[in-house]
């Protein structure tokens, strides 16, 4: 159960004493995976939470944006041009690293007709918003965002303090990425984001109905959902499977089905071989028995059943990288 496991990990902490495990480990009772310590790995820097590349390289807007766009890496992470209104101690952390390396940094506002600005996600910008300068955005034809380090000169002190700017689009300077992590209502379970249907009141689905929803989901651009598969590269299959048992959740449909009289295959193509021990010990029972779900009942490890596609269950959403996507029904 979840609360043996939180037990568990309060019992290691105060036998190894390792206080930089709580930087890997989530030990509230929420049966939740929650590792932080390494998704902002080099040349990528932790401010306060946000995870941002401060680049010494200069180019114009778009090939900032690109840039960063290129930095885009696996399946969890989106790289794109630095937004604020994301976090108001992200965004001061991001503003002081400005002020303190005294540069000007592309951020990823930007405005088609002058009037309305949004940032690299399509959420629009706040014009009265405390980041923005004095007076800005003020200036016809600077249709981007930069960060800089400005002094503000009154009777009584000099503060010295970084806001954004309009800026010509087609100037040359440093520009700032930025890591956006899961989309929201995903969670990371090893080198994934998923969505588990029955954390947010979902009804139960049948195993097409679930893969439509997956494939309706609004995720990072250059990404797609579909039901969660397992045999990936760099995926954690057994962390996932334990997350299931851990919350008790049994049967949620995922990406496999029959592909003929009795075989199986991955939404992807891939062939999910019938003497795989992932399988429950009876499964599969093919014919009629098409889709699978992952099962847990009351044995002490998850493993994949067989079911008939019609029937109603919760399912597993995941996000994929637009370069492999999966046959598509």
């Amino acid at each position: 159960s979840s609360n043996m496991c939180y037990k568990l990990c309060l019992l290691i902490l105060a036998v190894v004493g390792l206080p930089d495990i709580l930087s890997s480990a989530n030990c509230e009772n929420t049966g939740k995976y929650n590792n932080t310590s390494s998704w902002c790995e080099s040349p990528f820097q932790l401010l306060n939470k946000g995870c941002y590349f401060l680049s010494d390289d200069q180019m114009d807007f778009d090939g900032a944006a690109a840039n960063c766009k290129s930095l885009t890496h696996g399946h969890i992470y989106e790289v794109i041009l630095a937004m604020l209104e994301n976090d108001k101690d992200d965004d001061q952390a991001l503003l002081n690293a400005v002020t303190e390396l005294d540069k000007i940094f592309w951020v990823g506002g930007k405005t088609d007709d002058g009037i309305s600005w949004t940032w690299p996600n399509g959420q629009d910008i706040y014009l009265k918003a405390p980041f923005w300068d004095v007076h800005e955005p003020n200036e016809v034809g600077n249709n981007c965002t930069a960060a800089q380090r400005n002094t503000h000169n009154d009777t009584l002190t000099t503060v010295i303090r970084s806001y954004i700017y309009d800026h010509n689009c087609n100037d040359s300077i440093n520009f700032i990425c930025q890591k956006i992590k899961c989309p929201a209502d995903f969670i990371k379970i090893g080198n994934y984001c998923y969505l588990q249907s029955w954390n947010y009141g979902l009804p139960e689905l049948s195993w097409q109905d679930a893969r439509d929803y997956c494939l309706s989901l609004d995720v990072h651009e250059g990404f797609y959902g579909d039901l969660a598969v397992l045999g990936l590269e760099g995926q954690h299959d057994y962390q996932l499977m334990n997350y299931i048992m851990v919350n008790n959740v049994n049967h949620p449909w995922i990406g496999a089905s029959l592909s003929n009289e009795c075989s199986y295959q991955w939404i992807d193509g891939r062939e999910l071989p019938l003497e795989s021990s992932y399988w429950i010990y009876d499964q599969p029972l093919c014919g009629d028995f098409n889709s699978i779900a992952l099962y847990h009942a009351n044995y002490s490890r998850t493993s994949l059943a067989s079911n008939i596609d019609y029937q109603s269950k919760p399912f597993i959403c995941q996000m994929f990288k637009n370069t492999k996507k999966a046959n598509l029904p």
